[in-house]
């Protein structure tokens, strides 16, 4: 019974862990901010900064909010494709929040049996699972990441309609791939951070239950 709390506890919180890194990455919208600047988006996409972050912040708070509305670009042109696309992204968004807001009610519950019985392995094993993530997808990037770029859109969307045509979805022109590594960068990081915290809880908690 213990060994399966365990194993249920680590695997809720590693998911929990990678939902949140996702959404906390999404949230940032200093780091478009920074690459509307360093990525020279203004200049690319012809769009201007205050026009660009204002559709920007239109599709994070579109991905994020729990209330269905009509996709609707403040000022850039899209397609139906277009829109489809965005639809189903907020979608896979809205899955990613619940399936945080779940694993984090279990992780609760589970960390709470596990640490009043002076059961912390779990916490190494979600240290462990966490890191292998991170470190698997730091080396996809890196060998190449337009190719992994591609291979995820396909795996995940059944369609083609994240294809974009900057004739008919201009909106592509203020998304480049670089912030989206960026993005990935940023994701890895958080996720990283969440398994040395694992780490350091383990080792707290060994020392007061002199383990």
């Amino acid at each position: 019974m213990k060994k399966l709390l365990n194993i249920l506890t680590s695997f809720s919180l590693a998911i929990f862990i990678i939902c949140g890194s996702i959404i906390v990455g999404l949230k940032f919208k200093s780091l478009y901010y920074y690459d509307v600047k360093k990525l020279n988006i203004s200049d690319v996409s012809g769009f201007s900064d205050d026009e660009i972050k204002l559709n920007y912040d239109y599709l994070i708070d579109y991905n994020l909010n729990n209330k269905v509305e009509e996709f609707n670009l403040p000022t850039i042109k899209y397609s139906t494709q277009g829109k489809i696309h965005f639809e189903e992204v907020r979608n896979i968004f809205q899955i990613i929040k619940k399936v945080f807001y779940l694993t984090g009610l279990i992780s609760i519950l589970g960390i709470i049996l596990n640490i009043k019985d002076k059961n912390i392995k779990f916490l190494n094993i979600t240290s462990i699972t966490t890191i292998l993530l991170p470190v698997i997808v730091s080396i996809l990037l890196i060998i190449n990441f337009n190719y992994f770029f591609i291979k995820f859109h396909e795996a995940v969307f059944s369609n083609d309609y994240w294809i974009f045509d900057e004739a008919t979805d201009p909106v592509i022109m203020i998304l480049p791939d670089a912030f989206f590594l960026h993005c990935a960068v940023m994701i890895i990081l958080l996720i990283l951070i969440g398994s040395l915290l694992c780490m350091g809880f383990r080792s707290f908690f060994r020392h007061r239950f002199m383990l």
